[in-house]
């Protein structure tokens, strides 16, 4: 049995997947795999209780990852043990009430922060929909950045920025914990000096010369209240998110920094999803 937290491995970091070199389309599913993936998508059997084993059957039944679409955008597939890719395979709806909350009022010019952006379920969609902005792709985990990198290439997509860091309230050198193995459950240990940059949002924000920012996501496993109460209390106007969607720390609260640097800087509760709170500046 796996711990619930261990720490993530160097080696494990690395994309050494020999399927990389594939241009994309080239492991469509093949008709077994999209007859299960269509009456999946159609049923409860989409939710997250059934996901893990169904994505396993799946990708039993063709050697290698699934090339597929989802929000219009390109995604491989590797059915590695990442959640966010159970979702993105089996539920057309998945996160879609986070993602259009973020995009609601925006337009082609506003801008992203994507802080804990795995391999894109936030950062594609938001940059399909704003191509005269930017979106700052963020995460620590380097395979992120590959897997990203790639899906972004394979959506023709450009104004993606992608930030390879952890974020926190110091800048320095980290180490990465991984919980039940799972990819999309990543998050920073300071205790222990590794390889992993740690940086500030503010710094990040200034190198990528943003003058403003539309929506925020975040979620980096715990460490939400030190990588974004710094920045929220001393932002510039202008750089104040429109929009934030973060992690929920309970069912009904959010991390106590977050909640208090909200109510300071007026930004209203709109409403919470399964996983995330949405929050809107008043």
């Amino acid at each position: 049995m796996y711990k619930e937290w261990r720490n993530l491995s160097s080696n494990e970091q690395l994309d050494k997947s020999e399927f990389t070199k594939y241009k994309f389309g080239s492991f469509t599913p093949n008709l077994c795999q999209k007859i299960l993936i269509y009456i999946i998508r159609k049923t409860f059997f989409k939710r997250g209780f059934f996901r893990l084993r169904l994505t396993n059957l799946i990708m039993s039944l063709q050697k290698g990852p699934l090339d597929i679409y989802f929000r219009n955008c390109a995604f491989r597939i590797y059915g590695e043990n990442n959640a966010i890719e159970y979702g993105i395979l089996l539920n057309p709806e998945y996160n879609q009430t986070d993602i259009d909350f973020l995009l609601d009022g925006s337009d082609s010019n506003s801008n992203f922060i994507d802080l804990g952006c795995n391999i894109g379920l936030y950062s594609l969609p938001l940059a399909s929909s704003a191509p005269n902005g930017r979106v700052v792709s963020i995460d620590a985990n380097p395979l992120m950045q590959s897997r990203l990198l790639f899906n972004v290439n394979s959506s023709r997509i450009k104004n993606i920025q992608i930030v390879c860091s952890a974020v926190s309230d110091k800048s320095g050198e980290g180490s990465l914990l991984i919980r039940k193995n799972d990819t999309g459950n990543v998050s920073l240990n300071e205790d222990i000096k590794d390889s992993i940059k740690i940086d500030k949002l503010e710094n990040i924000i200034r190198e990528k010369k943003l003058k403003s920012i539309y929506g925020l996501k975040i979620d980096i496993e715990g460490h939400e209240d030190k990588a974004l109460v710094p920045f929220l209390l001393n932002a510039k106007e202008s750089l104040l998110p429109k929009r934030i969607v973060i992690e929920k720390k309970t069912k009904n609260s959010d991390y106590p920094g977050c909640a208090m640097a909200f109510k300071k800087l007026n930004y209203e509760l709109v409403s919470r999803s399964k996983n995330n709170s949405f929050y809107k500046k008043l």
